[in-house]
């Protein structure tokens, strides 16, 4: 069985890290981060169905919904592979 409150932490260390990476590269102009783009894919795959006249403040929701469902989905994947690793080492 999955632990659900360990991926929704997993999730909301997702969403920390989105917010930390999109104000940095918001605020931060002439520098880029690096993996700036692999650590807000979650973020940006959803972002992907919107177009850019969408309201500033509803892609911001958008953004840090999707960095909490791709990390929450990261973590339980995580789990399964711990999960069926670890059985899989003891038969």
């Amino acid at each position: 069985m999955l632990n659900y409150k360990y991926s929704s932490i997993f999730g909301a260390v997702g969403v920390a890290i989105g917010l930390c990476s999109f104000l940095f590269n918001y605020y931060m102009v002439p520098v880029s981060l690096p993996g700036y783009k692999v650590v807000v894919a979650p973020a940006m795959l959803i972002l992907l169905f919107f177009s850019e006249e969408t309201d500033f403040a509803l892609k911001m929701i958008l953004f840090l919904s999707g960095q909490f469902l791709g990390y929450f989905l990261i973590g339980c994947i995580v789990q399964i592979i711990k999960k069926h690793g670890w059985e899989h080492t003891q038969s």
